[in-house]
């Protein structure tokens, strides 16, 4: 009988001591922890989405009153010109731009163009102030390269 109480005092108190290890343990801080943490990131990313959302709507707002005005612009220019946009076409012009730059061609490009124009070897290569061997070895790569 004796035994018998003993061994429900232990068990009880082996209880409560694994009862407290499992409130202790690590690994569930950590996921609390995790849990926190996730909460604190997503609170972030809310924020993030209300401001671009905020900037959106003002984007939104001053395009929308910047179309308004331009075509109130248009429409007072129009009744006041009277003209319509039948009579006053608008023709695209891509803007002009002056080239500086001197496009030269590579040595292969010029031998093969003198080679289809007939010219000699002592001619290219006088033209190119190269050798005879140089222009003939640029001859064999062109006609490998096709």
């Amino acid at each position: 009988m004796y035994l018998l109480i003993i061994n429900f005092i232990v068990d009880g108190i082996i209880l409560i001591g694994m009862f407290l290890l499992f409130m202790k343990d690590p690994s569930r801080e950590e996921m609390q922890k995790q849990k926190q943490i996730a909460r604190e990131i997503e609170g972030t990313f809310q924020s993030y989405l209300e401001e671009i959302r905020e900037e959106n709507r003002k984007f939104e707002q001053n395009t929308v009153s910047r179309r308004s005005d331009s075509l109130t612009e248009k429409k007072e220019e129009v009744s006041g010109n009277r003209r319509t946009k039948s009579e006053d076409p608008i023709e695209f012009q891509p803007p002009v731009t002056e080239s500086r730059e001197k496009v030269e061609f590579s040595e292969e490009l010029k031998v093969k163009k003198m080679a289809e124009e007939g010219k000699s070897l002592e001619e290219m290569a006088k033209l190119l102030g190269t050798g005879k061997t140089e222009v003939e070895m640029m001859m064999k790569l062109i006609r490998r390269q096709q």
